[in-house]
């Protein structure tokens, strides 16, 4: 399983996946545009060595706008099915201005469904949504965890976690920055909650319990006003302590900013600064 993380953060999330014969988006925060690009220029799909010919569905886990921002415009596009929850794609719908010109499927948390040459599983989630959802999505012996956009780790969340080879895992912010930070104390409070976003040392906890199992581990949905690459990494390595070296790691943030820029310690290494925007690195599982 190849995997590229188009867009990352609260301006927008999307992550691409490709299998022996078919791929899968899950969620799409940001425009067509910029991800499938135009007849003069390729867009972050292209360049992440991605193929939009090759998509079979598109995996909605919530309906907020950094998820769904470019949902309508990607879909209708590619003219593939959208998967969400009952409470996510009704959403979607209530939201749309604009006519919506591709199948729009449900899906049951618990239930596996055979998209493509994938099964995905969705599981519940922990967010100020109307019905988030995570992902384990499995190519033949090979499984990926798809974990954002949630305040906790429930035990039953973690029984499908530990099931993966590979994690995409939220690690939104460093507590100690978030309460330095410039926010209100409302939307800080939200952040921090049971239904908001997991820290630095969640993540790190999480990875913990998984250490000795996974291969990858994709630290995703960076605050860029609460949170630096470097930190979330650090921590990410603490909590795998001596798994660590077996672990591939990558701090994904989508360049806005001067010193934002995503991070990755390959396997057996020490750590790796990059300069590059985080859609321009595949890995696989």
């Amino acid at each position: 399983m190849k995997i590229s993380v188009l867009a990352s953060g609260s301006k927008g999330n999307c992550v691409y996946l490709e299998g022996e014969g078919s791929a899968l988006l899950v969620d799409a925060g940001r425009s067509a545009r910029e991800l499938l690009g135009t007849k003069t220029k390729p867009g972050r799909l292209a360049e992440s060595g991605g193929r939009a010919d090759m998509i079979d569905g598109i995996l909605v886990t919530h309906e907020h706008g950094d998820h769904i921002k470019g949902l309508a415009a990607v879909g209708n596009n590619l003219k593939k099915t959208a998967y969400g929850t009952v409470g996510t794609m009704d959403a979607f719908i209530r939201q749309r201005t604009g006519p919506v010109r591709f199948p729009v499927q449900t899906v049951k948390c618990g239930t596996q469904y055979e998209i493509g040459g994938f099964l995905v599983e969705p599981f519940a989630v922990s967010h100020d949504a109307t019905e988030p959802c995570g992902y384990l999505i499995s190519e033949g012996s090979t499984r990926l965890c798809y974990c954002t956009d949630t305040g906790i780790v429930t035990e039953s969340m973690m029984s499908v976690i530990s099931r993966a080879d590979g994690v995409i895992l939220e690690s939104n912010h460093c507590p100690e920055m978030l309460r330095a930070g410039p926010y209100p104390e409302f939307l800080k409070r939200r952040i921090a909650g049971n239904r908001g976003h997991l820290s630095n040392p969640d993540a790190a906890a999480v990875l913990r319990e998984i250490g000795d199992s996974i291969h990858l581990a994709i630290l995703a949905h960076l605050s860029e006003e609460n949170n630096e690459p470097g930190l979330a990494l650090s921590s990410a390595q603490e909590g795998l302590s001596f798994h660590a070296e077996s672990v591939e790691l990558f701090a994904a943030s989508t360049v806005e900013l001067e010193g934002k820029a995503p991070v990755r310690k390959v396997q057996g290494t020490t750590r790796e600064t990059c300069s590059d925007e985080c859609w321009r690195y595949q890995f696989s599982l």
